[in-house]
């Protein structure tokens, strides 16, 4: 029981933090997140990306909104004299500061209403400036390889762990590189949109019937490229609408827009706990019932000496209290000493004094009382109901037999679905973990680039830096990283364009020379980009994706497209997941146009043989080019594990709550042989004295117990398979459950039943047939 609290405990801190994300902020549920949703041929698609100009258009033509700001992310250099400090800053509009509740040490709201002013948080303020008293101080940002002096206006406290935006500083969205370019461009997407409503909530809006009218006036292209495209129009008749989510919510959403976990992740954990103690208690009332005899005869003499049922009841329900209490004592104990370890494994913060707050407290103990009712009620209710005659013959034991072998089936079942969980899960995880992307992860070093620093320059000066060793086999780069770097950042842009009378949308990556030979990524058609053809600044490399979409790879080849003022395109390459595997691959160009967006991320690959000591020697190098160089490079295998951490989570505490299933299933179990052996001693020394040897004996008894697990094994199964297969579905690429999982599952819980029975039965079937009979 101990052992489930703990468990069930740690499970209710991760299901807390996981729905707690973005509830601190003061009118939270006025509070939304855009995001358009879109239907084409191939169905329904979510997207949070938005174009500069929507913001401003929103407030000045939507009534209702009473604050709304644009979110990009960054990376800039600060300067304090000699200290340099590189930042994880938003790029917002002055509005941010009144939408969200981050606890402000000194400014206020306005702080961002003056473009020469930026923001803080207090630990960048501490580590820049040993003080958060910087009021009014002026401090060098680096800004597209440009120092500018900014005031800070503003200090934030420390941002919450369990806040979907975090950052170290706050610039004005203007202030953004590519800002000037894309200020007018509604076919440019590329950050998000925060909205805050005036008198009403999120949940009681309508906001894509509200902004119909403003869609269709600026999405008109977009609407028409989706009818032409065979998509089939929501309930207003748009195939194209603006949506809003609740900050509440957008951690945890359905729609993959931020991130996170699946919507239902944390539902899961609560359900993990709570079978776990619905079991234990279980448990505990098999292995009450299996004592019963020795306590019935107890039961049977008090009632002689005129002791009462409900006297009784009252008893057994303060004893099972007692015994709950000293569980949920030990439970509590263990859990403050797994805490440290279970916070290191999941990448967490999570303290037992977040148990205190009202709400928990009330919860938790009116599930304390439960526990305490079902673990004595029945086993209460059935010694204290029987007559003083039946209590000294211990007929209570054959009487409650049926009980503990429908609990049994209950455990067993609960068992086998954790184990087939436990499987499907680990082999998903697994299988995105090795899953081919389509690109060379294993011999691939990614290092962010950072600001301060000329980055062109930087990237020529690495290739002539590196071109001196032999194990270096390429260099390159790019706007955007693949998979989720030292950095933590992951970014997506989406240019629209037309051809051929029909609109299309692309996802665009800005890269350098030998990026495809850097990252291996297979050419089907054309040719790459090369440094003797000028031309090429003004063409672009398509993925299959894009080439089907716009009719074929034949018919795509050499053709000019209407993306970036006029593109040509002269190679088409096979499809590589830039994405999440939640997500399909998308249509992607490649581009080589300086004036497009700045490169961000330096690609090395390296040979395999030198792998082992290529990261130390590349690195000295970077911090010769970039001196102020602070955020570590890393190999591509690991940032494509890290966008799967949370699903390796969620494998881990499967397995953990596996694990703690199977023993409490076992120990119940074992209760219920222990109290067959005893109730079928004579018959087994009966038996024995006939001359049945030990093992048919020991067949005899496990065969009973055997039947049950069969039992639990095909009610469990089923429904695992149903639950399993629902949570495959939210991702693109996915294992299917097949059989010998299924098979796997049953050798697992066979062979778990037979050995904890086995003990005990082999006792019994040994047992001196005389002591036998004389019990």
């Amino acid at each position: 029981m101990s052992v489930a609290f703990a468990t069930a405990i740690l499970l209710f801190l991760t299901a807390r933090f996981e729905m707690s994300y973005d509830s601190f902020h003061e009118d939270a549920n006025r509070i939304g997140w855009l995001y358009s949703k879109s239907y084409d041929k191939n169905g329904v698609k979510y997207n949070s990306s938005m174009a500069a100009p929507l913001a401003p258009a929103l407030k000045a033509e939507i009534t209702g909104i009473e604050y709304i700001s644009r979110i990009a992310s960054g990376s800039i250099l600060l300067k304090n004299g000699d200290k340099e400090l590189v930042s994880t800053s938003r790029y917002v509009d002055d509005e941010f500061l009144s939408i969200f509740s981050f606890p402000v040490i000194a400014g206020d709201k306005n702080a961002l209403i003056d473009i020469g002013n930026i923001v803080l948080e207090e630990t960048m303020a501490r580590n820049l400036f040993g003080s958060v008293e910087v009021l009014g101080r002026v401090v060098n940002v680096n800004i597209n390889g440009t120092w500018e002096q900014k005031v800070i206006s503003a200090v934030l406290g420390e941002i919450p762990q369990n806040s979907s935006i975090r950052f170290s500083s706050l610039l004005r969205f203007e202030l953004k590189p590519d800002y000037i370019a894309e200020r007018d461009n509604w076919a440019a997407q590329n950050h998000d949109v925060i909205v805050k409503l005036r008198n009403r909530t999120v949940m009681d809006s309508d906001f894509a019937r509200d902004t119909r009218a403003f869609t269709e006036l600026h999405y008109k292209d977009e609407i028409v490229r989706l009818k032409n495209s065979g998509g089939n129009p929501d309930e207003l008749g748009n195939p194209f609408s603006l949506n809003m989510i609740s900050i509440r919510d957008y951690h945890l959403n359905s729609y993959g827009i931020s991130g996170g976990p699946p919507s239902f992740y944390p539902w899961i954990l609560l359900i993990v706990a709570g079978l776990i103690m619905i079991s234990a208690c279980m448990n505990f009332v098999s292995l009450t019932l299996s004592g019963s005899l020795q306590r019935s005869r107890e039961i049977g003499t008090r009632k002689i000496l005129g002791a009462t049922p409900k006297n009784i009841a009252i008893q057994l329900w303060f004893e099972t209290f007692f015994v709950c209490v000293l569980s949920l004592t030990f439970g509590l104990f263990f859990a403050w000493l797994i805490l440290p370890e279970y916070n290191a494994i999941l990448n967490y913060r999570l303290r037992l004094l977040d148990l205190l707050s009202p709400q928990t407290l009330i919860l938790f103990t009116g599930v304390f009382m439960s526990v305490t009712l079902l673990a004595s009620g029945y086993p209460g209710i059935k010694i204290a109901g029987l007559n003083a005659k039946e209590s000294l013959r211990g007929e209570v034991n054959h009487k409650s037999s049926r009980l503990q072998r429908v609990l049994t089936i209950f455990q067993f079942s609960i068992s086998v679905l954790f184990i087939i969980s436990a499987i499907v899960v680990s082999s998903q995880v697994e299988y995105l973990s090795s899953h081919s992307l389509g690109y060379n992860t294993s011999e691939v070093i990614s290092i962010p680039i950072g600001k301060g620093i000329d980055k062109e320059q930087a990237l020529e000066r690495m290739r002539a830096e590196l071109s001196r060793y032999t194990w270096v086999k390429a260099v390159s780069a790019s706007d955007a990283n693949l998979g989720l770097g030292s950095d933590g950042t992951l970014r997506s842009s989406i240019l629209k364009f037309s051809h051929e009378n029909k609109d299309y949308s692309t996802n665009f990556m800005r890269v350098d020379y030998d990026f495809l030979k850097t990252l291996e990524i297979k050419l089907l058609a054309g040719r790459d980009f090369e440094r003797n053809m000028s031309t090429d600044t003004s063409s672009i490399i398509i993925n299959r994706k894009m080439a089907e979409q716009m009719g074929g790879i034949k018919r795509i080849l050499g053709k000019n497209i209407a993306l970036n003022k006029g593109s040509k395109v002269i190679g088409v390459v096979d499809d590589f997941h830039f994405q999440h595997l939640r997500k399909k691959v998308e249509p992607l160009s490649l581009s080589i146009n300086r004036n497009v967006s700045d490169i961000e991320y330096l690609f090395v690959k390296v040979d395999t043989d030198f792998l082992p000591k290529s990261m130390e020697i590349i690195w000295k190098i970077w911090k010769e080019v970039n001196p102020t160089a602070d955020i570590p490079a890393s190999y591509l295998d690991e940032n494509a594990n890290n966008l799967y951490r949370k699903d390796r989570t969620f494998s881990k505490i499967v397995m953990i709550g596996t694990g703690i299933a199977i023993v409490i299933s076992c120990m119940g179990l074992f209760a219920l042989a222990l109290s067959a052996t005893a109730r079928r001693a004579k018959e087994i020394g009966i038996r024995k004295v006939l001359g049945a040897s030990v093992w048919r004996v020991i067949r005899l008894i496990s065969s009973d117990f055997i039947k049950l697990v069969v039992l639990a094994f095909a009610i469990s199964a089923p429904l695992a398979w149903i639950l399993l297969n629902s949570w495959l579905q939210i991702y693109a690429y996915r294992i299917q459950i097949e059989w010998w999982m299924m098979g796997i599952a049953a050798i697992i819980v066979f062979l778990i039943a037979f050995f904890t029975i086995f003990w005990q039965t082999f006792r019994a079937a040994t047992a001196n047939p005389v002591e036998c009979l004389r019990i």
